[in-house]
């Protein structure tokens, strides 16, 4: 007898933790992800559209992030300070599968930091919470993560909340036109310590 997948809509997704608040981005957060994207570190190294103008933020927030939400494949969300409701990042649960399976589904970790709020474990603690969500709630059994191989900044977030990095994936990724090797990693619902819980 197979268990019916749990409800795919995410729409109204949002999450919490010590410092921070996950949610879904909105019209008044468009001007910060047009400011934040114009980094040319996240442009190195996330496939955001280069040059990066407002259009792209109000497709991305009006669009492109709903619609995923909407069909359970993919969460992206705001991460805001508690504090002041001031933004700083971005986190997201891409390519979420395998939902209701007996083996557990996955999905893929990705995320950005805005400049100003770098080095302060908004990210890793954003991570954290996205998983626990993911383990807890939608019941995956393994967490993903990739990035171009030799993102250390990535790396060192995962790595802080427990990924396991397995290997390189060569010629992987086609970032900005060429293919890049990447790395993978991964955290386990086993190794979040809630294997046989509910």
């Amino acid at each position: 007898m197979t268990t019916a997948p749990p409800t795919c809509d995410f729409t109204e997704v949002v999450l919490r933790t010590e410092r921070l608040i996950l949610r879904p981005w909105t019209e008044a957060d468009i001007d910060a992800i047009a400011a934040a994207c114009q980094d040319p570190l996240i442009q190195s190294y996330v496939p955001v559209p280069v040059p990066y103008e407002r259009e792209h933020a109000e497709h991305y927030v009006r669009e492109s992030s709903p619609r995923g939400r909407a069909a359970g494949t993919d969460v992206v969300f705001g991460v805001f300070l508690a504090a002041t409701g001031e933004p700083v990042a971005a986190v997201g649960l891409h390519r979420i599968a395998g939902l209701g399976s007996a083996c557990g589904g996955e999905g893929e970790i990705g995320y950005w930091t805005a400049p100003g709020a770098r080095g302060r474990g908004y990210m890793t603690e954003a991570v954290r919470g996205v998983c626990r969500w993911a383990f807890a709630e939608l019941g995956l059994a393994r967490v993903e993560w990739r990035a171009v191989a030799g993102n250390t900044a990535s790396w060192r977030v995962v790595e802080k909340a427990g990924f396991v990095r397995e290997g390189t994936l060569r010629a992987f990724l086609v970032h900005r036109g060429v293919r890049k090797d990447a790395w993978i990693g991964s955290l386990l619902r086993a190794e979040w310590g809630l294997e046989g819980t509910e």
